[in-house]
């Protein structure tokens, strides 16, 4: 039987019974949709996550955090001060090193007031991510070097200041103030900026600590131990901030890194510090690195261990992230490939009634010389029909499910006023494949249904004429 008689005799069998036949196909659709929409959204969420690594530098970053005590060294570990930076800095591969200073307080609009987080950039990084297009300025213009009194907002930031409807570009201009909380004393003494002051006495605490039973014993214990800094700045740019880590986890409010590093030293950093009165001091926490590229990350960090710091970078954990979004991806699949099982019985199901109506048939194929393989190719290329109906069926409900489940999460997000994202991702691998995989069930299926056919004796088949 040449191919063209086969494809002929394939469809003109699939036509007669085209209900069935439909059904069959809907199976492997919805099999093919619901594995395809899953790892569509998985694919999508790994690649946001790795754009964001790219967007915020952490591929070539490195965070140093001071080294660990130990007793069987004579000296406590190296301080992680401003000599320490500026000894990093002359590290073969660094291009450059600042600390990460982030403090919370609470930031003042007109008549409003939000709990919020404070982070010092340096101009000069600031600039460097505008001009590399990882930092997309919306309005207005990023600060310059010697510049204090200034604020920068993220797009997430300016929408939950502004009322709904309104531009932002409305804030550029106006003046905010953020009140911090510090020790008095210390190096903290400089002048936080022209048209800043400073208040002794108590804060006002964030409406979350205010409705606490033991809010009047913090204002009372807090009296005279801290002082609270107003800091009174101008709103000068807004910055898309929708795919970096740092909007994500709330740090939406950058100033200059000048302003944040005298106050930074004795400010209170949450509820535990305000009880025990544990402050920095001139050390810092957490010193962010940025190396020349990729292959000088370990260099950087071998340099960084002989100088008594320990050094973390993303690369460590890379493999294992990535080890976590593919067995993601393979748990969404598998549960997509159950639809896919269901719809396999049904192409056995529809394969072995089309055999036990089509007894008279093979015999007759069979008495004009057809062979064996002639009828298993027959019923296989049936089966290869059904799946490449339900796979191509398939793609097409799975990018609209997945569209659709994208739209349902944004819809949250802006709820919450976060930031919308695209989740989905349909790469041509997965097209491919989704068609492909349909096809190898649907024929893995028929092939029980062909060799049954095949195995018909053509002379008990032409009894039922």
């Amino acid at each position: 039987m040449i191919f063209r008689d086969q494809f002929s005799f394939a469809f003109g069998n699939l036509h007669k019974t085209r209900l069935r036949t439909i059904l069959t196909a809907a199976g492997v659709m919805i099999g093919i949709g619901a594995m395809t929409s899953m790892v569509s959204v998985g694919v999508g969420t790994q690649q946001r996550v790795m754009q964001a690594f790219g967007e915020e530098n952490l591929l070539t970053a490195v965070m140093v955090r001071p080294g660990y005590a130990s007793e069987s060294q004579a000296e406590p570990p190296p301080a992680l001060d401003a000599d320490a930076i500026e000894e990093i800095r002359r590290l073969d591969g660094v291009r450059d090193a600042y600390p990460i200073l982030n403090i919370p307080g609470m930031l003042r609009i007109g008549g409003e007031q939000f709990f919020q987080t404070l982070e010092g950039m340096p101009a000069r990084f600031l600039k460097e991510q505008i001009e590399q297009n990882r930092i997309k300025l919306l309005a207005g213009r990023p600060y310059e070097p010697g510049e204090r009194d200034v604020i920068i907002l993220s797009q997430r930031a300016a929408g939950r200041l502004l009322p709904e409807g309104v531009e932002r570009d409305t804030l550029l201009g106006q003046r905010v103030s953020f009140v911090v909380a510090r020790a008095p004393g210390g190096r903290d003494t400089v002048d936080p900026g022209a048209g800043s002051r400073i208040t002794p006495g108590e804060l006002v605490l964030p409406p979350a600590l205010e409705s606490l039973p033991i809010s009047d014993m913090l204002k009372q214990f807090s009296f005279g131990l801290f002082e609270a800094v107003e800091l009174n700045l101008e709103v000068i740019g807004i910055i898309e901030g929708a795919g970096t880590l740092t909007d994500f986890l709330g740090i939406s409010l950058w100033v200059p890194i000048e302003l944040v590093e005298p106050l930074y030293a004795r400010s209170f950093r949450n509820l535990e510090t305000i009880l025990t009165g544990d402050i920095r001091g001139d050390e810092y926490a957490i010193v962010q690195v940025l190396t020349e590229d990729v292959i000088a990350v370990s260099a950087v960090q071998e340099g960084l261990r002989e100088m008594g710091f320990r050094g973390e970078s993303i690369l460590d954990q890379i493999a294992e992230i990535r080890r976590a979004f593919v067995l993601m991806n393979g748990f969404l699949a598998m549960i997509g490939g159950i639809s896919l099982l269901v719809a396999a019985m049904m192409i056995v199901n529809t394969l072995v009634m089309a055999v036990m109506e089509r007894t008279r048939e093979i015999g007759l194929l069979k008495a004009l010389g057809a062979s064996n393989r002639d009828v298993m190719r027959l019923f296989l290329t049936e089966a290869g029909v059904i799946g490449l109906l339900g796979g191509v069926g398939g793609i097409v409900l799975g990018k609209v499910v997945a569209e659709i489940t994208n739209a349902i999460a944004n819809y949250q997000f802006e709820r919450v006023g976060e930031v919308s994202v695209d989740l989905v991702v349909f790469p041509l691998w997965l097209i491919a494949g989704g068609i492909a995989f349909a096809m190898v069930v649907s024929l893995a299926a028929g092939y029980y249904p062909s060799r049954r056919a095949a195995r018909v004796d053509p002379v008990v088949a032409l009894r039922h004429f």
